[in-house]
């Protein structure tokens, strides 16, 4: 009998998150679902692990991962978890600046260095990062998000290196604008129609071949985009 494959996915309660974690369920995963709420009544089953987290906790993530892996070993993390803050930098205070780095950025280092050393051992794994366009493209008013996304870039580049040659595989997919909660709290969002944003299930169906594709390869970095970029401000201007 084939072993059962393990992920952990951060996000896993909305958005993106939610939708790789359905995904790898469908695909015969079991998943380990991180997010502040925990229980997520639609992912709910003997093949769904939730776990509540606060990744700005940075202390508690590897104890809350190993309590609630014990010695299962990880085959993959889709760490699909964050917020955006946007606005000048003085308008954030250094409480606002450092909990943004901390989900954004630091998170995805402590994740890291708790599931990389299992994965060394066993030969094999696979890291999967939700970086942003903002990565890529500066843009007025996102000089912390920016700043982040770039930096997350950055230590992906860098790990797939220091990873490669113990069999575990990291890429990077930057989304454009992504229809989901994530703007629910934004002054700004994808424009109304369909072709101007991204719908969270194509991400997790290039998560799912990401993870489908062969472990002589390493699919490092995508870009993906709407295909016609549009926004809507909440006052009514467009863009």
């Amino acid at each position: 009998m084939t072993e059962r494959r393990t992920a952990v996915v951060t996000g896993a309660s909305s958005g993106i998150g939610l939708a790789c974690a359905e995904r790898l369920l469908d695909d015969g995963y079991q998943v380990v679902g991180l997010s502040r709420r925990g229980d997520v009544a639609r992912l709910a089953g003997a093949d769904f692990t939730p776990l509540a987290l606060d990744l700005t906790d940075l202390d508690a993530i590897e104890t809350s991962l190993r309590a609630s892996l014990g010695e299962r070993p990880v085959d993959c993390l889709v760490h699909a978890a964050g917020a955006g803050l946007f606005g000048s930098i003085e308008q954030f205070s250094v409480a606002q600046i450092d909990a943004s780095l901390r989900l954004n950025l630091t998170s995805a280092l402590v994740l890291s260095r708790a599931l990389v050393p299992s994965m060394r051992r066993a030969g094999r794994g696979q890291l999967i990062f939700i970086g942003s366009e903002a990565a890529l493209e500066a843009g007025r008013k996102g000089a912390l998000y920016s700043a982040a996304k770039h930096g997350l870039r950055g230590f992906c580049r860098a790990l797939r290196e220091d990873c490669a040659a113990a069999g575990i595989r990291v890429s990077l997919i930057n989304p454009g604008m992504v229809r989901s909660a994530f703007f629910d709290a934004l002054d700004f969002a994808p424009g109304a129609a369909v072709e101007n944003a991204i719908e969270v299930g194509d991400v997790a169906a290039l998560v799912a071949q990401i993870l489908a594709s062969s472990e002589s390869i390493v699919i490092d970095e995508i870009t993906l985009s709407p295909r016609i970029k549009s926004i809507d401000f909440k006052g009514g201007r467009r863009r």
